[in-house]
């Protein structure tokens, strides 16, 4: 049980990678492994949680009640999704469980031992799924819903975010229209190394033998034979940047990949006009 709720928790494992992990050392079904996590697992955890019952006390008596939190956890496999109704100001989950449909007699059923609870339910944060808004006022008439702000700022922020992201599809096309020969070049490497770069280890690479005479003193940096692999090395580094910026992904309403690409391209722009002017 210790393993299973361990790898469960820690390491989100699934049931068949749980499965596979313990049939090796005990005589047991995947069905079996599921059973143990769900009904007996999950029961001895909402034990554990009933101790802290008097944090929970001193907080709804220092804001006089107590503000939820309702959410849904992504299923798995085509299992029930998992709604949890949890306190903002301590964390401390009140309620957890399967739910076999969004509908609003599900989340009324749900929410219904809400009203037993020792202090009032001042507010209900949640998402905006079928069946939430309509099931929240007849159980809890006397509380305050509001949809998260994240879905409010993400549906403010959609028109913005199409227009950045025509923004950032022009820009990649602009830039590869111009320096896209020189971004999809490749370093020029010796033979030898064969795309590797630095093996190290307990298998490391050997070092490669030098070729041709050993040279008895320092080579001049103004030489070809030292500026070339210096240039290499300068002109590798300043293209991986751009060529790793044109990938950036955004995440409306937070993150606008159009706007962050063309500010950092400009960026790069002046440090390479910096470098050509001295030389």
């Amino acid at each position: 049980m210790v393993r299973i709720g361990w790898w469960r928790q820690q390491y989100r494992a699934t049931y068949g990678e749980l499965h596979a992990a313990l049939a090796s050392q005990v005589r047991i079904s995947e069905v079996h492994v599921r059973y143990l996590y769900q009904q007996v697992y999950l029961p001895l955890l909402a034990c554990h949680e009933r101790q802290h019952k008097d944090h929970l006390a001193q907080c709804a008596k220092k804001q006089g009640g107590l503000i939820v939190a309702l959410a849904g956890l992504a299923p798995q496999g085509g299992e029930p999704q998992i709604g949890c109704v949890r306190a903002l100001s301590s964390g401390l989950p009140l309620r957890s469980g399967g739910l076999c449909q969004h509908a609003q007699p599900t989340f009324e059923a749900f929410l219904e031992p809400l009203q037993h609870l020792a202090w009032p339910i001042l507010a209900v944060l949640s998402d905006q799924p079928t069946g939430v808004v309509p099931a929240v006022a007849p159980v809890l008439p006397h509380s305050r819903h509001q949809v998260r702000q994240a879905h409010y700022l993400r549906t403010l922020a959609e028109p913005l975010a199409e227009a950045d992201a025509a923004c950032k599809g022009a820009l990649r096309q602009s830039v590869r229209q111009q320096v896209g020969a020189v971004l999809g070049q490749d370093a020029r490497t010796a033979p030898s190394q064969a795309g590797v770069l630095t093996v190290t280890g307990l298998l490391p690479s050997p070092l490669a033998e030098p070729k041709g005479p050993v040279s008895q003193g320092p080579t001049p940096r103004n030489s070809p034979s030292a500026q070339e692999p210096e240039a290499d090395a300068v002109v590798t580094q300043r293209v991986r940047h751009p060529r790793y910026l044109l990938t950036l992904q955004g995440r409306p309403p937070f993150r606008l990949a159009g706007l962050e690409t063309s500010a950092r391209l400009q960026q790069v722009a002046r440090v390479r006009l910096d470098l050509l002017a001295p030389r």
